[in-house]
């Protein structure tokens, strides 16, 4: 009963939860669509959480991607143990960027008077635990783009086919659940967020002007 809460009914809500309320939110309130000016040249503390994060996050995501759209050849790659190796150490000091990045982001939220809301530190929490797990897994449970691409790609191609088979993925540790439950809890949370801009291409922002930013000292 479990596994199917985990792996059929959490997935489909969250799925759902993004794909319905994310263009609702983009076009009933453009206004509270993206996050805050944090003044990005000004905060070390926000450089030192955000850039890690970035890189660490959105590399391995599309790594992910990459993995479930050509399994084959994938597949075909890590058959060379040498690549196997250097990949999967890339994919752990990613992880690790992501890691250390996401806990200086939820660190800075907390302590400083930033304007947040409760989902809003939810879901910076979400995204620590996840890099907790995915990190942990990296470590303790190796070899995880081979058995990535035998349970959970053809899972995951079963539920997007209606045809949910969690017999792919009953079976793995415990770990590897609590990192399925955190990426889909931070999907639902997602289009509640000033994130969300995330799941559009940000394809407008291109031809926007530069921000600006001065500094005004007093008595000037």
């Amino acid at each position: 009963m479990l596994d199917e809460l985990i792996f059929i009914a959490l997935p489909y809500f969250a799925i759902a939860l993004a794909v319905v309320v994310t263009p609702y939110r983009y076009i009933s309130n453009r206004l509270e669509w993206s996050t805050f000016s944090t003044q990005f040249i000004e905060r070390k503390t926000l450089f030192w959480g955000s850039i890690p994060w970035h890189y660490g996050v959105v590399i391995l995501l599309i790594g992910h991607l990459i993995g479930f759209l050509f399994p084959s050849t994938i597949q075909a790659i890590l058959s060379n143990l040498s690549m196997l190796l250097t990949l999967e150490s890339i994919a752990l000091t990613l992880g690790l960027l992501a890691l250390i990045g996401s806990f200086i982001l939820l660190m800075r939220r907390a302590l400083s008077n930033l304007e947040s809301s409760i989902v809003d530190y939810i879901l910076l929490f979400l995204i620590f635990f996840q890099a907790v797990t995915g990190v942990y897994i990296a470590v303790f449970n190796r070899w995880g783009m081979e058995w990535y691409l035998h349970t959970a790609v053809p899972w995951f191609y079963s539920l997007l086919t209606f045809s949910p088979n969690i017999s792919y993925v009953s079976a793995l540790p415990l770990v590897f659940k609590l990192h399925v439950i955190g990426a889909f809890l931070i999907l639902a949370f997602l289009p509640f967020t000033k994130l969300v801009h995330v799941l559009f291409l940000p394809i407008g922002f291109v031809k926007d002007p530069p921000i600006l930013y001065r500094w005004v000292k007093r008595g000037d």
